[in-house]
């Protein structure tokens, strides 16, 4: 009696057994319909490149991934273009692919135009031109004369400043006495005319040109003494010709002796009139 108990435990013992691996392959088929129905089957994973192996450029099938939806969706292995990702920018924007808006800068204050140069109010004395229009220095004495438009009768002309005896001629013409010390530099000096009684009536100046004498181009290097009278020995400093000359002489038609001594020689110009002749220190030079 005791093993038949026994054998009819094992049975149902058995029994649940296969009933719960039945409902284990029911349980299996449900969910393999669910994720794998309709879907081809898996191809072999991708091999994976090692830290030393280089990845070979043969482009790789691309890899379905099942979806519930029962539609394959393509797995790119390929690196993105990060470019492609980034969003367009119109470029008739201006702006290019400058992200950056800076605000434009505040123009600058215009710059105020320059005063105007106020126009010279003309003097009421006009000079126009002076005869001689240049001198040589130290030639003496002399007259200038002015030209130009009303000229006062009392009027008084100035030379650099300091006035000298006028001669009113004329609305349009004075002289001036210019003494011989008034020019013994050179130089360019300033001729006005002014009223002597009201002070608003003056002229413009006007420029006299004062020139430097020429020196004689000689040396004296030499002196042979005689009984009356003694030849001074003279070296021509432009072509080294000697020239023997004694008081009273010529040289080269415009040079004349006036004295020797063994100290100096005077020579005067007989071209230009001046005021004293041209003094030659002896140098004592034979070369």
């Amino acid at each position: 009696m005791s093993q038949e108990n026994s054998t009819s435990e094992k049975t149902k013992e058995t029994r649940k057994k296969l009933a719960l691996g039945g409902l284990l392959l029911v349980l299996v088929g449900v969910v393999y319909f669910q994720f794998f129905s309709g879907s081809a089957a898996p191809g072999p994973a991708p091999k994976v490149a090692s830290a030393t192996t280089r990845p070979s450029p043969s482009p790789t099938p691309p890899r379905q991934t099942p979806q519930r939806s029962g539609t394959p969706e393509p797995i790119i292995d390929r690196p993105l273009d990060l470019a492609s990702l980034q969003p367009r920018i119109d470029s008739s924007s201006g702006t290019g692919r400058n992200i950056f808006v800076y605000p434009t800068p505040t123009p600058l204050p215009p710059t105020p135009p320059p005063a105007p140069t106020p126009t010279p109010v003309p003097p009421p004395i006009t000079i126009f031109s002076i005869n001689p229009g240049g001198v040589i220095a130290r030639t003496g004495d002399f007259t200038l004369t002015v030209f130009g438009k009303m000229i006062p009768q009392d009027a008084q002309g100035f030379l650099n400043g300091i006035t000298y005896p006028t001669t009113f001629v004329s609305d349009k013409e004075a002289k001036i006495k210019v003494p011989g010390d008034a020019i013994r530099a050179p130089g360019n000096f300033s001729v006005t005319i002014r009223s002597q009684n009201d002070a608003k009536l003056f002229s413009n100046p006007y420029s006299l040109n004062v020139a430097q004498p020429q020196d004689p181009p000689y040396k004296y290097v030499g002196l042979i003494a005689g009984k009356n009278s003694s030849t001074a020995v003279l070296k021509s400093s432009n072509d080294d010709e000697v020239h023997n000359v004694k008081r009273g002489d010529v040289v080269e038609r415009r040079w004349k002796v006036v004295k020797i001594t063994a100290e100096k020689i005077e020579i005067e110009d007989i071209t230009v009139k001046l005021d004293r002749p041209h003094i030659i220190n002896y140098s004592g030079e034979t070369k």
